[in-house]
């Protein structure tokens, strides 16, 4: 009987260490997941854009393109 005793003594004891083990990897995981992201850095740059002085030519010249629907 004391044989079993120990047994399941020991048996209880590394499932008590399993068990919290377990809940501080549960709580890291949370923690982590949780955790607020770095924010990026907010540099402020100044941004000129030159003025469009052309236009793109249309896909399609307007010939065909009021010819389209008729076949």
């Amino acid at each position: 009987m004391k044989g079993r005793t120990t047994s399941l003594d020991t048996s209880l004891t590394l499932l008590a260490v399993a068990i919290i083990l377990a809940l501080l990897d549960v709580a890291v995981a949370t923690q982590r997941s949780t955790s607020t992201q770095p924010e990026a850095s907010t540099l402020v740059r100044n941004v000129t854009l030159a003025p469009k002085t052309e236009q793109c030519a249309p896909a399609l010249p307007p010939e065909l393109r009021d010819m389209i629907g008729r076949d």
